[in-house]
C-alpha cells in the first residue's frame, strides 16, 4: 500500500526538480532573447518557441539582452569609423551646432527677453550639473544613448541644471513588487502602465580608470522632476531598446568582412618575389656533376628575404618573378556597397549620407537622398522636441516666472526648437522650380 505521506513529499521534490530545470532553461533562452546579435550561435537566430519572443515586449527586451545591445553599440562607436560616423552624422544633422528655441509670445519685445533668458539658461554652468555640456551638446548625447542604448533619464535639480543618467543606470532595487509598487527594469508604473518614478543607481567610481566602485544605492525619482526619453517600438514596452539594434546584426558580418578583406589585402600588397629553380632535365645548360635535386626542402624553393635595392645574381635554371596581389577581389566594391544600402534602410541613411560619397551622384539623384534622409532626421527632431527640448524649455520658463525674471504670462510657453538648416544641393535649380511652382500654382 503506498504512503501518501511519502507519495505527496516525492511529487513536491519532482515539481521542484522540474521547476528548477525549466528555470534553467528560461535562463538558458533569456540569453539573447528577441534579437539575433546578442546570441551565443554562430548563426544567432532566434526562435519564437525557444527564446519566449511571442511574450510580452519587456519579456524578450529584458535587461541581459538590453545590456548586450548596449555593450555591442558601444564598443562599435569606439573601434568602427563606419558605425561611429552614423552616429555622428545623426547628432550634425538633427541637432546641429546652433540649436536654438524660437520664442512665439507675439511680443516681439517680450521674445527678446524670453530668448535671452533661455540662452543663458542654455550654457554648460547652468544647465549641466557637471559643467560640461551645454544644452545643445545635450542634446547631442541623449540622441546617441538613444540610438546605442535604447534610453536616457535627465533628473531635475533645485538649481535649475540637470544631471544625467545612462541606461544601464536605472535598475530595480528587486524584481516585481517592491511594497506593492509594480518595478520593471527600474520604472515604476501604475495599473496603466504609465510611470510614476525611475529607480537609479548612483555607480559612483573613483581610480584612474574608475574602476573602484564607490556607492550602488538606488534612489528613487518621482516622473516629475525628469525627463525621460526611450526609442520603443511596441506598446508594452517599458523601457527603450537602442534604435541601431535592428542593424547590429547585419553590421557585424559587413564589418567583419571589411576587416578580413583589408587585411588580406594588406598581406597581399606587400611586395613578394618568387623564386623558381627549373628542373635540370629542363634546363638549356646543366652543371657538370650536378643531378637533380627532389627535395623540396631544398634552400631553392624556400621563401628567400631580399633587401631594398639589392640585385640578385641567379644561378642556371633560377628565375624570380614578383606575386602579383590578387585583393581585394573583384565583387568586393559591389558586395560591400549592397550590405551598407540593407544597412542604410534600417536607419533611414542612402548610401550616399551613409559614406559621404556623392561623386556618383547627379542633381535629381542626390535630392532624392537627401530628402529620404532629411525625413529621417526630422522624426528624430520630433522626438527631442517633444520628449526633451520643449519639457526643459517649460520647465525653465516656469522657474523664470518664480523666481521673478520673467512675466506671469502664459504666452511664454509659447515656443519651438531651432533645428538646423539644410543646404541645397543646386539654390539656383531649386529657385527656379520654386518659381516655375508658383507661377503655375502647384
Amino acid at each position: 500500500m503506498k504512503n501518501p505521506i511519502l507519495h505527496n513529499i516525492g511529487v513536491f521534490i519532482g515539481r521542484a526538480i522540474n521547476g528548477y530545470r525549466q528555470g534553467l532553461g528560461e535562463t538558458k533562452g533569456a540569453a539573447g532573447i528577441g534579437h539575433n546579435i546578442t546570441q551565443a550561435d554562430r548563426t544567432r537566430k532566434v526562435h519564437a518557441f525557444i527564446s519566449g519572443l511571442l511574450g510580452t515586449a519587456d519579456r524578450h527586451q529584458n535587461k541581459l539582452t538590453m545590456e548586450k545591445l548596449r555593450e555591442i553599440c558601444r564598443m562599435y562607436d569606439r573601434q568602427s569609423p563606419l558605425f561611429s560616423g552614423i552616429l555622428d552624422r545623426g547628432a550634425d544633422n538633427i541637432v546641429g551646432e546652433n540649436f536654438d528655441f524660437i520664442p512665439k509670445t507675439g511680443d516681439p519685445e517680450l521674445n527678446k527677453t524670453v530668448r535671452a533668458y533661455i540662452n543663458e539658461q542654455m550654457k554648460k554652468e547652468n544647465c549641466d550639473a557637471s559643467g560640461v555640456r551645454d544644452f545643445s551638446e545635450i542634446l547631442k548625447t541623449v540622441l546617441r544613448d538613444l540610438w546605442t542604448g535604447g534610453d536616457n533619464l535627465l533628473v531635475k535639480r533645485s538649481d535649475g541644471s540637470r544631471l544625467a543618467y545612462e541606461s544601464e543606470q536605472k535598475d530595480s532595487p528587486t524584481s516585481g513588487e517592491v511594497n506593492g509598487k509594480r518595478i520593471v527594469m527600474g520604472v515604476e508604473l501604475n495599473d496603466l502602465n504609465r510611470p510614476i518614478a525611475y529607480h537609479i543607481k548612483q555607480r559612483r567610481t573613483r581610480g584612474d580608470h574608475g574602476m573602484t566602485k564607490v556607492d550602488a544605492k538606488t534612489t528613487r525619482v518621482p516622473c516629475n522632476n525628469a525627463i525621460f526619453t526611450a526609442y520603443r517600438k511596441r506598446f508594452n514596452q517599458t523601457r527603450g531598446v537602442p534604435f541601431l539594434a535592428a542593424i547590429l546584426s547585419c553590421f557585424d558580418r559587413t564589418n567583419n568582412y571589411i576587416d578580413y578583406e583589408s587585411l588580406a589585402a594588406e598581406i597581399n600588397s606587400m611586395l613578394a618575389w618568387a623564386l623558381t629553380k627549373k628542373s635540370l632535365e629542363d634546363a638549356d645548360n646543366t652543371l657538370t656533376g650536378v643531378e637533380d635535386n627532389d627535395d623540396t626542402e631544398s634552400s631553392f624553393e624556400k621563401v628567400q628575404k631580399l633587401e631594398a635595392g639589392m640585385v640578385i645574381e641567379l644561378l642556371e635554371g633560377e628565375d624570380l618573378k614578383m606575386i602579383a596581389a590578387e585583393r581585394p577581389g573583384d565583387n568586393f566594391d559591389m558586395f560591400l556597397m549592397t550590405m551598407l544600402r540593407i544597412i542604410g534602410v534600417g536607419i533611414g541613411y542612402p548610401l550616399e549620407v551613409l559614406l559621404l560619397d556623392f561623386s556618383k551622384t547627379n542633381f535629381s539623384s542626390g535630392r532624392l537622398s537627401k530628402f529620404e534622409s532629411q525625413r529621417t532626421f526630422r522624426g528624430w527632431q520630433k522626438v527631442l522636441g517633444t520628449h526633451l527640448a520643449m519639457p526643459w524649455y517649460n520647465w525653465k520658463i516656469s522657474r523664470g516666472i518664480a523666481s521673478g525674471e520673467l512675466p506671469a504670462k502664459p504666452e511664454l510657453f509659447n515656443a519651438s526648437p531651432q533645428w538646423p538648416a539644410w543646404d541645397d544641393i543646386d539654390p539656383k535649380k531649386s529657385a527656379e522650380g520654386n518659381g516655375i511652382a508658383i507661377a503655375t500654382g502647384t
